[in-house]
């Protein structure tokens, strides 16, 4: 594995995390709030069937701030943003994988350029399946659990932000812990997660900032992960509507939280695997 800074230009530049050499490629996009290394349980490993790019988003772990236009919704915001790192990479087909906020900026991606995008995975994403008037919950919910390392950053407030969402209250993820308190510290951290929670609020009801409505135009196979203690994002919700989906494949983890690819790291790996080859 490898890090990059990939110059979007503007003054921008997007830390990148990189593996593997053969296969399809396999962009990671992470939540809002968290960075690219949320993956860094399941980089490695996915790099044995897939090229892995894992970058952060605009004012995310280590990328520049840059502050939105004026009315732009973060999830397009983001989406823009994503687009110009896979133009500078030269990515012209691909497999996207979005936890969470990451999950809507993927799906939205597809929409946008539905011939380039081979599969679709969309993990534990509330902002996806849930209709509009069951997403207010979740996203206060986690700005409940973030703001307190966002704006007092520690290695004890960051321990229990990540294990606000979890269900092993014991698993603090320390691994990230150290560079997550690091990036918690850049310059525009706070003003993009309020404006993340904010404008995901005030957008939930525009059918062209969301893709609840949309689901059955998702032609391409998409894998739904989702952890059945997951307190962001219903199971069974996430069950019933991923069946509107033309190609899904659901799977549904016990004992797991908002995060599978970190508290069921192997299990989401064999799961990504096996959807890769299929």
């Amino acid at each position: 594995m490898q890090v990059r800074f990939v110059d979007l230009g503007g003054g921008v530049r997007t830390r990148c995390y990189v593996a593997g050499t053969a296969g399809p490629n396999l962009v990671l996009v992470h939540g809002g709030g968290a960075a690219a290394d949320t993956w860094v349980r399941v980089i490695e490993a996915l790099a044995q069937h897939a090229r892995v790019y894992a970058p952060d988003l605009i004012g995310h772990g280590f990328a520049d701030y840059v502050a939105p236009g004026p009315g732009e919704t973060p999830q397009r915001f983001q989406l823009r943003h994503l687009l110009r790192f896979l133009d500078a990479l030269e990515l012209d087909r691909y497999v996207v994988a979005g936890s969470s906020f990451g999950g809507l900026i993927a799906a939205l991606l597809y929409f946008e350029r539905p011939k380039a995008m081979e599969k679709l995975i969309l993990v534990g994403s509330s902002s996806v399946f849930h209709p509009p008037e069951k997403k207010g919950g979740s996203v206060s919910d986690a700005a409940a659990n973030q703001l307190p390392a966002l704006t007092n950053p520690s290695r004890e407030s960051i321990r229990k932000r990540n294990v606000g969402s979890n269900f092993d209250k014991s698993d603090v993820f320390e691994e990230i812990v150290l560079a997550q308190l690091t990036a918690f510290g850049l310059p525009g951290r706070v003003e993009m997660f309020q404006y993340t929670t904010n404008g995901l609020r005030e957008s939930a009801n525009q059918p062209a900032h969301q893709v609840y409505a949309r689901l059955e135009q998702i032609a391409v196979p998409t894998l739904v992960i989702s952890g059945r203690d997951d307190p962001r994002a219903d199971w069974r919700v996430v069950e019933a509507e991923a069946k509107r989906l033309p190609k899904a494949t659901v799977a549904l983890f016990d004992r797991c939280g908002h995060k599978p690819f970190s508290e069921q790291a192997p299990l989401f790996i064999e799961t990504v695997a096996r959807f890769l080859k299929t």
